[in-house]
């Protein structure tokens, strides 16, 4: 099946009109984009609320495999997304600080998902309520991402996070970076692998209840806008509630194991080529089996084994970014012995044979150096 790379959103998104049929509600200051009927079906739907505050709603479905490979924002955004249709209906944040957006979608791939994205002007407010509730080792990891894009934006490393985050929020301008330093870079932080993990969580009843409200919006005008906004941040609330319950271990795990749970998933993400067993990687960090598994489940919602193998494929998906190795040579150095199984994991997390998508991210690099940044 052929994978068409898309490198500008005028690629894929047109402008659209209120009067949408697919759209729940909608007022004459939505944002309305609509998909090209020859790549897929559906809207994307951006709501402002105020200055520094928009809901967005994706609901979209492409027909066959697509890369979208476009330039980040020159404004930093904090967002909080909501997935509503896949396998799993999850919660999830992710800062959007550059340098790239690349998204990859599977050949009749539902997206349905509710996003609040906040703009510079909240985004250290909520950045730091996240801090709060993250757990070290994940607040490490997360300060070490914003550390990453500083320096692939600017060239320089800077001296804290703090630094680097406060940068990013206030520069005027910036030069095309590189994204395969970025990458390379990326790659040599074992640490990151895996990290999405500690921000994943499955939905509760409470948010599904408050997305039926926002997508049932009876209002209309300032009242839609303020109700909408009111929904919005509760929705927010929720996550971050849902964040600090998680740093509560629930019974049999102590607060002392978790500082072991994520040294095991340090060794496995610096080991993916050779990972001890589950048994030999319980006795490294000081706990039993059960224990172990307890613990991967309660932090990344997941087993060891599967947490090693999204290790293996996020290491083999920037490798595969940043070089023109051979596929047979990629597969090995993240612990795969068999191209065949290694293409199998590849596709099935990421919907691409493995040389296709190398072959479609060769020429990126160049390319973002030679347009700019997207508005």
């Amino acid at each position: 099946m052929a994978v068409q790379l898309l490198q500008r959103q005028c690629d894929y998104l047109h402008s659209g009109s209120v009067d949408y049929p697919r759209l729940c509600h909608a007022d004459v200051s939505d944002q309305i984009q609509v998909w090209n009927s020859a790549l897929g079906q559906g809207y994307q739907q951006t709501i402002p609320l105020r200055d520094d505050l928009s809901l967005v709603i994706y609901d979209d479905r492409s027909h066959n495999p697509l890369v979208i490979n476009l330039p980040g924002k020159t404004k930093a955004a904090l967002n909080f997304e909501f997935q509503l249709a896949g396998a799993t209906q999850h919660s999830s944040f992710s800062p959007q600080l550059g340098p790239i957006s690349l998204d990859i979608r599977h050949a009749q791939q539902h997206r349905f998902r509710i996003e609040v994205s906040f703009g510079p002007a909240a985004f250290m407010t909520y950045y730091q309520r996240i801090a709060d509730r993250l757990s070290p080792q994940a607040l490490q990891s997360f300060n070490r991402f914003i550390e990453l894009t500083h320096y692939g934006l600017f060239g320089s490393r800077a001296t804290s996070s703090s630094q680097a985050l406060n940068q990013i929020l206030n520069r005027s301008s910036i030069s095309p970076p590189s994204i395969k330093r970025i990458t390379k870079d990326f790659c040599s932080t074992p640490d990151l692998l895996g990290s999405r993990l500690t921000t994943e969580q499955a939905m509760t009843v409470e948010m599904i209840e408050v997305i039926h409200q926002i997508l049932g919006c009876p209002y209309g005008g300032r009242s839609r806008r303020t109700y909408l906004e009111k929904k919005a941040l509760d929705l927010v609330n929720l996550k971050l509630n849902r964040l600090e319950q998680w740093r509560t271990p629930a019974y049999p795990l102590r607060f002392e194991d978790l500082d072991s749970i994520h040294a095991a998933s340090k060794i496995l993400a610096s080991q993916v080529q050779e990972p001890p067993s589950v048994e030999q990687l319980a006795r490294q960090v000081g706990l039993n089996r059960l224990k172990l598994n307890q613990g991967f489940h309660h932090v990344f919602g997941t087993t060891p084994f599967r947490y090693l193998r999204t290790c293996r494929l996020e290491l083999a998906f920037h490798l595969l970014f940043t070089s023109q190795e051979p596929v047979e040579e990629i597969a090995y150095q993240v612990g795969y012995e068999n191209r065949s199984r290694f293409a199998t994991a590849f596709r099935k997390e990421f919907g691409l044979n493995p040389k296709v998508f190398q072959l479609q991210m060769s020429t990126c690099d160049d390319v973002f150096r030679d347009r700019q940044y997207a508005s």
